[in-house]
């Protein structure tokens, strides 16, 4: 029993802490960078892995408890140690040694622990004479489990506590072993380790005198300046002290009121993104807001109720009710920013308390699919996807918001004269968002049936921001002139117009696009991507086309830049990884397997069984990656994705990792196993796509029910394969089993990353055929490895593996 207890708690902090490593790191460095430290980290298990296989005669001398105890001891105390370091390290991003020294730095911070969980699951899982199938089932129950801990925990903690917590768990799995053995010899060694964490927790949790996030992206901040700190599984919001200063805006007309002076609260997001609270308790304290361009939609429709999505600090709620919206909808996907004007800044910002105002913790697409309530302007202002949620590693910036499926759900919403209005960052010389926001307008118009899409689209631009009107009947004579009156008195420039001549020739060309092949012939060559994003590829900030990487380099605008050197990032990862791991796959091979050589039939089965565990941990990433960003807007919060999606995925395998301990074990099922899986993928993908297509409207509830039905079946095959590939190679390979449960590891962090790039660059369906094929080719290499079997022991030995 203690070795089920002790894997669980193991597991169990070992997947919290890779989650919430993700969210400091988020802060700490920005989103891509933070996927790459962690996926680098993750090799720190597959580390511990091959430790175990290239040092297998020492594990073998000591005892197994004492060993798996060591390596929880060493877990839990290097742990606070990196965190302290990670949160006092800064990453700046110029074009000097320091940034890669620190990232490098960060990189084998979150290695280490990693590397001594490793090596305790590799001996639990490897070394232990007890059933495969329970001992990996309660392993990915304890690693399920600790995803919803993680969930709930970043709504009570900070991150760094709740990595503290990952440690006192660490500690705790030590003490299952080291009290249960009786060689152990460092047992005060670890009542002092653990009475030093829980002392630490403590700290975190009630005081700010712990540790906590002090260095952000370059950046240090006091916790002197800091007024409010919340952390979710979304972000950090950091509230500072209040200031009198120059109203913020985004797009500024040249005249704006000067030398006016506004109280505002300051908010940072991760460490970068800004905003900020207004004060609000007269229509005075925010007019100057009718200077900011992202309100131009309201000088066409003053009233008629407006939706914003976003709600941030308040400011657009602020605005439609300044231009006289007598019923404004705030949406924000992150329930920090609800509550913090429902309590902090109830009266302050005049939001909370005032009654033309609702506030909805919610996705936007979801909550708006599932209300039949119109709104004259619908606003969605700068929002994008700087950090890495909780939704998980490499999500980048996949964002329902953003495609032609999702847009359609907010021209629904539109009254009969309503005004869709987005804003963006605006570059003339590279006007690569502007671009793909005009295609995809034109897109979804088209696909309404919409004739002449240039009659319904208008866009206007001042400094870097460019605001796109989308009207849902064509734009009026009068629309157009109060538009142009507008623009000329704050000196805005009208750069797509109904009836205007669009100075942009390849804005022009995109507008006036009368069907989708003819939008297409238009951008086919374009520098940057301006395909429309769909739910099949959500990848709107993605404006990196392959054959054009070196635009990264040059571009200027924010976000854009942003995301395409994520991208860049994202290859390069792509290649470290391989390189890395063929480097795990190479030194066991010349270091052990050559000189533990016995047989003849040793080097295949060598082969072979490193071929099946990199197959099964290739596919089983690649269908979860695809399965996660299938549903993700299905379910609407990130936070449902994970918790429910990732859960079940996880769950599901440990019980089908338990079955395969009763499951009749037969030549011929396990033959089938490969094919059946392969077609339940497919299978998947079409009826999760029917889910998302006729079940998006319905209740949260029932849409997790539904989501459970479809994902835990293919779960429970899934999760056969780790056992039964177990008990098929160990007869065959003796002690070599850690390298193969390192393979596994490292072709899934490897997989996980490359699923990204597929989805960006080919769309999310290809991951279902790509895991499919990896399972399919399985079975070749099963049959090869039964016959390695003597003919006398073949009947028995294969039944007993299989």
């Amino acid at each position: 029993m203690k070795i089920y207890i002790g894997t669980f708690l193991i597991a169990f902090s070992t997947l919290a802490l890779e989650i919430t490593l993700t969210r400091i790191l988020s802060v700490t460095t920005w989103y891509h960078l933070a996927f790459f430290a962690i996926s680098t980290a993750m090799l720190g298990m597959t580390a511990g892995a091959t430790t175990v296989y290239l040092k297998k005669r020492e594990i073998e001398r000591r005892s197994l408890d004492d060993t798996v105890a060591l390596s929880c001891l060493g877990y839990a105390i290097v742990l606070p140690v990196a965190l302290a370091l990670i949160c006092l390290i800064p990453v700046k991003l110029e074009p000097t040694l320091m940034p890669v020294l620190s990232l490098l730095l960060i990189t084998a911070l979150c290695t280490t622990p990693f590397y001594f969980s490793g090596v305790a699951l590799s001996v639990l899982l490897t070394k232990y004479d007890l059933p495969i199938g329970r001992i990996y089932a309660v392993d990915l129950i304890g690693a399920a489990l600790g995803c919803l801990f993680v969930l709930a925990g970043l709504e009570v903690f900070s991150a760094p506590t709740l990595v503290l917590i990952c440690s006192f768990i660490g500690a705790m799995a030590a003490f299952v072993f080291a009290f249960g053995s009786t060689t152990f010899r460092n047992r005060k060694l670890l009542i002092g380790v653990s009475v030093v964490l829980f002392s630490l927790v403590t700290v975190n949790s009630l005081t700010h005198f712990g540790i906590y996030q002090y260095a952000t992206k370059g950046n240090f901040v006091s916790i002197d300046q800091i007024l409010i700190e919340k952390w979710n599984s979304f972000s950090r919001v950091v509230v500072l002290k209040p200031t009198e200063q120059t109203p913020p805006y985004w797009g500024p007309s040249p005249n704006i009121p000067k030398n006016e002076i506004t109280t505002t609260y300051p908010m940072n997001i991760d460490g970068d993104a800004f905003t900020s609270v207004r004060k609000f308790s007269s229509p005075a304290d925010i007019e100057n807001l009718r200077y900011d361009i992202t309100n131009i939609a309201y000088f066409l429709r003053p009233s008629g109720g407006a939706c914003i999505i976003g709600v941030g600090g308040g400011r657009d709620l602020q605005s439609a009710l300044l231009f006289g919206q007598e019923r404004v909808l705030g949406i924000d996907v992150n329930p920090v920013f609800i509550d913090l004007q429902h309590k902090e800044f109830r009266s302050f910002a005049g939001l909370g308390a005032n009654p033309a105002v609702r506030l909805v913790s919610d996705e936007a697409r979801s909550y708006l699919t599932q209300t039949d309530e119109t709104f004259s302007v619908i606003q969605m202002s700068m929002i994008d996807t700087w950090a890495a949620t909780g939704a998980g590693a490499f999500s980048l910036s996949e964002n329902g918001l953003y495609t032609v499926e999702g847009w359609n759900v907010f021209y629904d919403r539109l009254a009969d004269n309503g005004i869709f209005t987005v804003s963006r960052w605006f570059n003339p010389d590279n006007p690569a968002e502007t671009g793909r926001i005009l295609s995809l307008a034109v897109t979804m118009l088209l696909r309404r049936g919409i004739a002449d899409p240039f009659k319904h689209v208008a866009l206007v631009t001042v400094g870097k921001i460019s605001t796109l009107l989308l009207s849902k009947r064509a734009f009026g004579s009068d629309d157009i002139s109060r538009l142009r009156s507008v623009s000329s008195e704050m000196q805005y420039d009208v750069l797509v117009a109904p009836g205007l001549e669009t100075p942009s020739d390849i804005l022009g060309r995109i507008v006036s696009a009368r069907s989708e092949s003819e939008l297409f012939s238009v951008i086919k060559d374009a520098p940057y991507n301006f395909e429309p994003s769909t739910d099949e590829s959500p990848y709107f900030f993605n404006l990196l086309r392959l054959t054009k990487m070196d635009l990264a380099f040059r571009s200027s605008q924010g976000v854009a830049r942003g995301n395409l050197l994520a991208t860049i990032t994202l290859v390069g990862l792509i290649g470290c990884l391989t390189v890395l791991s063929a480097i795990t796959v190479l030194i066991p091979l010349f270091s052990g397997i050559h000189k533990q050589k016995t047989s003849s039939t040793v080097e295949p089965a060598h082969l072979l069984g490193a071929i099946y565990f990199c197959l099964i941990g290739a596919g089983f990433m690649f269908a979860e990656i695809a399965i996660i960003q299938k549903l993700t807007v299905f379910l609407g919060h990130p936070i449902y994705a994970l918790g429910i999606l990732l859960f079940t995925i996880i769950a599901s395998t440990g019980m089908g990792s338990f079955l395969s301990e009763v499951i009749p074990g037969t030549k011929r099922w396990f033959m089938l196993l490969p094919i059946l899986v392969a077609v339940v993928i497919l299978g998947e993908l079409f009826v999760l796509s029917f889910l998302v297509t006729q079940y998006i409207t319905q209740p949260i509830f029932s849409k997790a029910i539904l989501c459970i039905a479809a994902i835990f079946p293919l779960g429970v095959l899934l999760g056969i394969f780790f056992p039964r590939g177990m008990r098929l190679f160990k007869p065959l390979v003796a002690g070599d089993t850690p390298w193969f449960w390192a393979l596994n590891g490292i072709f899934g962090v490897l997989s996980s990353a490359t699923a990204v790039f597929v989805s960006i660059y080919f769309g999310i369906s290809v991951n279902f055929y790509v895991a499919a094929a990896c399972y399919l080719l399985i079975l070749p290499v099963v049959i090869r490895a039964a016959g390695l079997y003597t003919s006398e022991s073949l009947s028995s030995q294969v039944a007993n593996a299989t």
